[in-house]
Formats: structure tokens, C-alpha cells, sequence
């Protein structure tokens, strides 16, 4: 067992008696001479500014704080939407095949060989993109991607899903 009390105690005397000692010591050293030291006393006057003008800013002239900024016609028409070019967007289904051994691979009828495909599920507007790298027959669906990138924008049990889909 530790015997914490007899410590404490000791810590506190060693605290104490130290306090005791500098207080005093510190006094004693800062000592106020009774020297009187003379100073001398300067006078400065006020002299006039430089500038010709009483009422002109030594920091120059600030400008104004704002431009005239008027409009004189409104602008015509809505806000500028970027709309996917029609040529390249399709509708189709989309499904899944474990044969696809790349996840970021893909077939996309209609796409060229190469290029990234954006897929987005009509049905939750969840997208993903895979590059267009198969061709396949005419009886598979429109959209066939890896197992775990259809799991992105759908439910696998749901299979097959109307999509839309353009490069």
C-alpha cells in the first residue's frame, strides 16, 4: 500500500517553506531606491499639416466605394440547362452476367467499343459509368454489366431494369 498521505504532507512543508523564503528574498532585491532622478521636460509644439487643404486625407483619396452598376434590359429568357445530345441517349433494360470479369467493363448496345457509358436507373436515378467493351448478341439486353456495378443502381433481384444510357 502506498502511503500517499505522508508524501502530500511533504510536498506541502517543501512548498511552504520555500514561499516562505523567496517572499521575502524577492522584496528584499526589488528594493526601492530613494535616488531621485531628473527629467528632462521637452515641449513639442503643433505644427501645420503639409498639405495645402485643411480638409484633404494624408492617406490619398479612397474612390468611390461603388460603381454605378445599372442595368438597362433584363435579361431575356430562363437559365441555360445543358441537355445530353438526343443522338447518344437511350432507353433500354439492363441486367447483369457473371461471366463479365472486369467491374468496370460492359456491354452498351449502339456504343462504340472503348468509351465510357453513364447508366442511370429510371426507376431510382441512381447512376454509374463502365466502359463499353463487349458486343454481344441480339437477344441479350440493352445495358449487361459485372454483378456489383449493377448492385450500384440496383436491386440484382429486380433484374432486368429500364434504364437510359449515353456516352
Amino acid at each position: 500500500m502506498i502511503d500517499t498521505q505522508g508524501a502530500q504532507g511533504r510536498r506541502i512543508a517543501v512548498a511552504a517553506a520555500i514561499t516562505v523564503i523567496a517572499v521575502p528574498l524577492a522584496l528584499l532585491f526589488s528594493g526601492d531606491d530613494e535616488q531621485t532622478t531628473s527629467t528632462a521636460q521637452t515641449i513639442i509644439t503643433e505644427q501645420a499639416p503639409t498639405t495645402t487643404r485643411a480638409t484633404e486625407d494624408p492617406l490619398g483619396d479612397p474612390g468611390l466605394a461603388q460603381f454605378d452598376r445599372t442595368v438597362t434590359t433584363p435579361p431575356t429568357g430562363g437559365a441555360v440547362i445543358a441537355v445530353p445530345d438526343s443522338n447518344s441517349a437511350f432507353r433500354g433494360t439492363a441486367s447483369f452476367d457473371y461471366e463479365i470479369e472486369a467491374n468496370d467493363l460492359c456491354f452498351a448496345r449502339g456504343a462504340p467499343l472503348g468509351l465510357f457509358v453513364t447508366i442511370v436507373n429510371l426507376d431510382n436515378s441512381r447512376s454509374t459509368t463502365c466502359i463499353a467493351a463487349f458486343a454481344l448478341d441480339e437477344n441479350a439486353a440493352d445495358v449487361v454489366m459485372h454483378p456489383d456495378r449493377f448492385a450500384a443502381i440496383g436491386d440484382p433481384t429486380d433484374a432486368p431494369i429500364t434504364v437510359e444510357y449515353r456516352w
